[in-house]
């Protein structure tokens, strides 16, 4: 009998094999490279990567905003949700135990029970009946093609790319708040310059006016002044509307329109001022690991190991389904009183599906997910080397910044030294005031310029740790 049972179970299996569809999987990209300097090592971070910028104020901002956020919020829930649905696919090829019962009351009118018996009269009567019944049923469904543990895994990816999925909304909300307050930092260095240029100036338009009045200037001098403070006065406003469009764009991160530490923070740089962070050193090369191991990439990843397990499972569909059934039932009938008893009954035993008439459509949802899983794959092929190059092009952009932030500041020492020389020439006489007033003014136009090599500067570090999904540095071995 046993034999029989085999033999039956192995053909059943071998005419499921016949008709599965064969899939192509493309294959993914590799980062291969060369001439990587051996006397460097690079350290990564990407947990926290802000806090080596040692600033108060943005750790202050960021950690506000990652705890107010409807973003992070939303991928903390995915991960929970993840979670329930992991812990449900692990006992998915068991059945819920399904209680169940049954009572009917039933009223019979001039009811006639035939005995066929010669010395029994046929039985009539009229009255109600009774009938019950509860029963307890299960089933476990034997995991002989890897279908539910498939299932099982299939779940774990998906936990594991909310996982991801929320780590990168981290990092992209963190890297937001860095570039906002790098810039409100700017804005407020630039209408600091701008207030003293307004000041300049005016005291040019008033010596115009001194000077026209005397005849000693055109009118076109000091029409030319007057457009000038109007230019700067116009240019201060519009910095300073930038400044306060900038300081509600930290409160719609939080989903407030208040927020004491923000406004705290953002205060203490209109009051006091504030030097824009330095991150990290400028590296040499970008090391392929970094990307490859960013979490939007891991995420492409692992999208992919979570759709390979999909089709595991969508395989052993084709094949034959084993399932063990077992019930308990109880019932209990009242006819009339003539019939009065009751009964235990129990079963258990095996139960077998084949897919025959459904192999059609098994097969375009094979297809499908074979399909399903290619495109995962070239996205993943994609995003990985538009990754890399754009660490590329962040880390050479960085480098020019790197560059162009130490030919401002020579430029910048040159003009405070002119500065300073015209000072002394205006306090002997040697220079009139208004001469003294240019230079003055053309000094805060050569700072602002070098305010905005350091903001570029400050902005390409973020863009450079956005690109790599976190903070590096390198150390000599």
């Amino acid at each position: 009998m046993k034999n029989h049972i085999l033999i039956i179970f192995l053909s059943l299996s071998l005419i499921s094999c016949i008709g599965i569809p064969e899939l192509k999987e493309n294959p993914t990209k590799n980062l291969v490279q060369t001439n990587i300097p051996q006397s460097t090592k690079v350290i990564f971070q990407s947990d926290q990567w802000w806090l080596n910028s040692k600033d108060e104020g943005l750790n202050l901002l960021i950690k506000e905003i990652l705890s107010k956020n409807s973003e992070i919020k939303v991928a903390r829930l995915n991960i929970e949700k993840a979670l329930y649905t992991l812990e449900s696919t692990k006992s998915s090829n068991i059945s819920p135990i399904t209680l169940s019962g049954s009572f009917a009351r039933n009223h019979m009118t001039n009811t006639r029970v035939n005995t066929h018996f010669d010395m029994t009269d046929d039985v009539k009567s009229n009255g109600t009946t009774y009938i019950g019944s509860l029963s307890v049923e299960a089933q476990y469904t034997l995991d002989l093609w890897d279908k539910f543990e498939a299932l099982t895994k299939q779940a774990e990816y998906s936990k594991l790319a909310n996982e991801l999925q929320a780590k990168w909304t981290v990092l992209n909300i963190s890297t937001l708040v860095s570039n906002l307050y790098g810039e409100y930092i700017f804005l407020s260095k630039e209408i600091n310059i701008y207030e003293e240029k307004l000041k300049i100036s005016k005291e040019i338009e008033s010596l115009q006016k001194i000077l026209h009045e005397t005849g000693l200037s055109e009118k076109s001098s000091l029409l030319k002044a007057e457009n000038n403070t109007q230019s700067t006065q116009q240019a201060l406003s519009n910095l300073q509307n930038s400044r306060y469009a900038l300081r509600n764009s930290f409160f719609s991160l939080i989903g407030n329109i208040n927020s004491t530490t923000i406004e705290q923070t953002l205060n203490k740089i209109n009051s006091t001022g504030s030097d824009f962070s330095y991150f990290l050193n400028t590296p040499e090369y970008i090391d392929s690991d970094m990307i490859v191991n960013r979490p939007d990439i891991q995420y492409f990843l692992t999208l992919i190991n979570s759709q390979r397990e999909n089709i595991i499972s969508l395989k052993a569909d084709f094949y034959p389904r084993f399932s063990i059934s077992g019930k308990y039932e109880y019932q209990s009938i009242d006819i009339l009183n003539i019939i009065n008893g009751s009964s235990n009954l129990w079963g258990i035993g095996p139960s077998l599906y084949l897919p025959l008439f459904n192999r059609n459509i098994l097969k375009q949802n094979y297809k499908i997910a074979g399909i399903d899983l290619n495109i995962f794959i070239e996205n993943y092929n994609n995003n990985l080397i538009e990754s890399y190059l754009k660490a590329n092009n962040s880390l050479n952009s960085l480098k020019i910044s790197e560059r162009n932030n130490q030919l401002e500041k020579k430029n910048l020492l040159n003009s405070k030294e002119i500065l300073n020389d015209n000072s002394t020439l205006y306090s002997i006489g040697s220079i009139s005031k208004y001469n003294y007033l240019i230079s003055k003014d053309q000094y805060l136009s050569d700072k602002l310029n070098f305010i905005k090599t350091n903001y570029t500067l400050y902005k390409n570090q973020i863009d450079m740790i956005n690109a790599l999904g976190g903070y590096y540095k390198e150390e000599v071995k």
